[in-house]
């Protein structure tokens, strides 16, 4: 934001005040002064009049003027090589000594003729040559006819004896967009009186527009109209207030409406009155279709982008750019003067989308006061009035979706004092809030209530309120202390150890850690979601349309990445990530893991195809690693997969009877989406959280059973739908604490089985820990397992 300070001296007095001395207060207060620059500059400047103009006798393109300084410094010659150069012209001499931003005038001799200075174009006095039109970059500046001959002080004659202060203007300080703003953040710091006008312009007609909005993107929509106005080049002072904040002059109506914008920060638009088929401005975010725009480029509107419409015919591409078909012109006599207010995410995405950004559309980004639309019209009227040889106003008309409701902040100077630490007086703290126009009220010695002017939209909060009041009196008001601190030993957290522990046990199995986006697209939110079905958050202002969403899931990142280096050549894969899942329910620990390819035993020399056993087993050892007994947790077979798990290779995973966890093969379909080659893809989405926050028994130490083991085997059929875990578990229920172990070491179907049914070979290991078994014991455990299985199971027992 480029700051004039000659703008600023119309509403507050600066004398006595440096420009470094503002710049370090504004720094210091929290308003970041980028740089210090000056319009233009050059000392041992004066006004002069070529007399008269002949060629060089030794040059084919110099000239030896006669130039006249005025009574104090006489008539001098000199040589210049400008093109418009000519005699009766005005110009800017730099006299011998004279010292501008690129060099030092001496005097010299060119070309065997002695030159006493030179003719100046604002380019050599620092003139930024965006403000300057061909002519004037290639020549001398030509001055007005009516220029005072000898008038020495010509940067104030031209209007360009100002300096600039840069403003890095941060997000939460919109406000400071806005030159009467930034004068009041300078006299409050002075302690200074600022004066900001009122406008009062006579209204002489009742205008037929209409002014409405159908979206709620718009909230506030203002209009007026002004008659028989005169389009001509606005007048010097202008011209060199916009150069000052870094806007160029096109005419006076597009130059009263960027002054206006400038100095309030309140971006106004123009309509051609006469342009439009009815007397109507509509906001909408509902319109689609091409857009020409006053750059004369056709913009692709979409839905959700906020246009200004009559007959449904978009107008102007609200806060960003105007219309062809009602631009202002030189032959303009009748316009409608527009002052809205626009959402500004809506704003940020249409101006990104289309590429254009600019001063208007970054102050609806960033914010703007929703309700100083009269102030901002009148201001533009009055200066139209001026300027444009009109008196033709209408009254205004307006639509407002939003009441104005001043925000009160309670506080007390304690609270304040002691979270500044500091001691302010009450007084102090009054004298601060009402230089910043807050509007002050106690109710006693201690409490007060705060009024918040509506332009300040980064003020809601107790702690606001002791930013401002430290900010104007300084930090230096801070009293360094050192504060107490216990000396504590560091710690992890149970959460974090077993948060850590499972890390490490991944690594240490050779799985790679990875971390993916925590945003997603519309596309992906939902793919691989095996897990949570919670609600997800959508970003009010993404980036871009690939990160609108906060993901709940972390497989489809995951598998992405995997995608990522199949494509690459990179196809034995072991992954794996931990993150934080945020839903509008919940925040949980998600854990997911992608194997594909082959696990590499001995190298390329022993390499096997990842399987469900491998991914089942990497669960099993998080759940030894946490200390959590077998009985606690199972597997079950999963079936529902949609597409995306292989219904025979992939199982629900549940501690204590509630599913934590799916895991399995990828569906050959799913391998296929994802460009995963043609080996199997085993997967596992799991959530943390019940493990994390489980209690688990210490770990107790027991001694080795000093008696022998004795294993039998039995071989069974039964119905093939029958899972080999129940068996195993009613095996061990069965034997009771003689069945030490239960294994499965053959399942068979086929050839001498009947259709339906499968064969299964378990191995079951009984032990005594205080005894040797007898066969007598171990015969009687046999036929009770036996029994069980063939009572519970129907299970056929088959002869060894």
């Amino acid at each position: 934001m480029l700051v004039s300070l000659k703008n600023i001296s119309r509403y507050m007095s600066l004398d006595g005040l440096t420009a470094e001395e503002i710049a370090n207060k504004l720094t210091f207060s929290g308003v970041e002064v980028e740089e210090i620059r000056h319009l233009a500059s050059g000392t041992n400047l004066v006004i002069g009049e070529v007399l008269t103009c002949v060629a060089h006798p030794n040059s084919d393109h110099l000239h030896i003027l006669e130039v006249n300084q005025g009574l104090k410094y006489g008539v001098v010659p000199i040589v210049c090589g400008a093109p418009n150069a000519k005699a009766g012209i005005k110009v800017i001499v730099a006299r011998i000594g004279a010292v501008l931003p690129q060099l030092e005038i001496k005097k010299n001799n060119i070309r065997g003729v002695d030159s006493h200075g030179m003719c100046c174009g604002l380019l050599e006095l620092g003139v930024d040559a965006k403000y300057l039109s061909e002519e004037q970059k290639a020549g001398i500046e030509v001055l007005p006819l009516e220029a005072p001959v000898g008038e020495e002080d010509v940067l104030a004659y031209l209007g360009l004896d100002d300096t600039v202060l840069n403003l890095n203007v941060l997000a939460n300080r919109p406000d400071l967009l806005s030159t009467m703003n930034v004068a009041r953040e300078i006299g409050a710091l002075f302690n200074r009186k600022v004066e900001i006008p009122s406008f009062s312009p006579k209204v002489q007609f009742q205008t037929p527009l209409v002014v409405g909005s159908k979206t709620k993107r718009c909230p506030q929509f203002a209009g007026r109209e002004i008659r028989q106005i005169v389009t001509k080049p606005s007048p010097q002072w202008l011209v060199s207030a916009l150069m000052a904040m870094g806007i160029r002059s096109i005419n006076n109506i597009v130059d009263i409406g960027n002054y206006v914008m400038m100095m309030t920060g309140q971006p106004l638009h123009m309509y051609d009155a006469d342009k439009l088929t009815d007397s109507e401005l509509t906001a909408q975010d509902d319109y689609g279709g091409d857009f020409i725009a006053l750059d004369e480029q056709t913009y692709k509107v979409v839905p959700g982008d906020i246009v200004i419409c009559t007959d449904n015919r978009p107008m102007c591409l609200g806060g960003v750019m105007g219309s062809l078909a009602c631009a202002v012109t030189e032959d303009t006599k009748n316009i409608y003067i527009e002052a809205a207010s626009f959402d500004g995410p809506s704003i940020r995405r249409t101006s990104t989308r289309l590429g254009l950004v600019s001063e208007s559309s970054s102050r609806f980004v960033k914010g703007t006061n929703h309700f100083q639309a009269d102030f901002v019209l009148d201001f533009a009227t009055d200066l139209i009035n001026e300027l444009c040889a009109t008196k033709e106003n209408s009254n205004i008309v307006s639509y407002h979706s939003e009441v104005y409701v001043p925000q009160e902040i309670k506080t007390t100077v304690t609270k304040i004092n002691k979270r500044l630490g500091t001691t302010f007086s009450k007084n102090e703290i009054i004298d601060v809030l009402n230089s910043l126009n807050f509007v002050v009220s106690f109710k006693n010695t201690e409490e007060l209530s705060v009024g918040v002017p509506p332009y300040r939209l980064d003020v809601y909060g107790e702690a606001d309120i002791s930013e401002e009041v430290i900010r104007v009196l300084g930090f230096d008001r801070v009293k360094a202390v050192l504060p107490c601190l216990d000396t504590k030993v560091g710690m992890f957290s149970i959460r974090q150890k077993r948060i850590k522990n499972i890390k490490n046990f991944l690594l240490n199995k050779g799985l790679d850690e990875c971390v993916t986006y925590t945003l997603t697209s519309e596309k992906k939110v939902l793919d691989f979601n095996l897990l949570n079905e919670e609600k997800h958050y959508t970003l009010l202002n993404p980036l871009t349309e690939e990160r609108v969403f906060l993901r709940t899931h972390i497989l489809a990142a995951l598998l992405e990445v995997a995608t990522y280096n199949v494509a690459r050549q990179n196809k034995d894969l072991a992954l794996f990530e931990l993150s934080n899942m945020t839903s509008q329910a919940s925040r949980k620990e998600h854990l997911a893991i992608v194997l594909g390819g082959h696990k590499l035993a001995q190298g390329l020399l022993a390499k096997q195809p990842y399987d469900f056993f491998d991914i089942k087993g990497l669960v099993e050892g998080i759940f030894t690693l946490l200390g959590i007994e077998p009985s606690r947790y199972r597997f079950e077979r999963f079936v529902d997969c949609k597409d995306e798990l292989h219904p025979g290779k992939a199982a629900t995973i549940l501690f204590q009877n509630k599913i934590i966890g799916k895991c399995g093969e990828l569906h050959p379909t799913a391998i296929e989406k994802c460009d995963l080659g043609k080996t199997a893809v085993v997967v596992l989405e799991l959530n943390l959280e019940p493990l994390l926050a489980a209690k688990v028994s210490e770990v107790k130490m027991a001694p080795i059973s000093r008696f022998p083991t004795v294993s039998r085997d039995l071989a069974l059929v039964l119905a093939q739908d029958l899972a080999v875990g129940d068996v195993v578990k009613y095996v061990k229920k069965s034997g009771g604490a003689l069945v030490k172990d239960c294994q499965v070491f053959d399942v068979y179907q086929g050839e001498g089985i009947a259709e339906g049914y499968k064969s299964m070979a378990i191995t079951v290991t009984y032990g005594k820990d205080n005894a040797t078994l007898t066969e007598k014991e171990v015969s009687a455990v046999e036929d009770d397992i036996k029994f069980a299985l063939t009572r519970t199971f129907k299970a056929e027992i088959r002869d060894s």
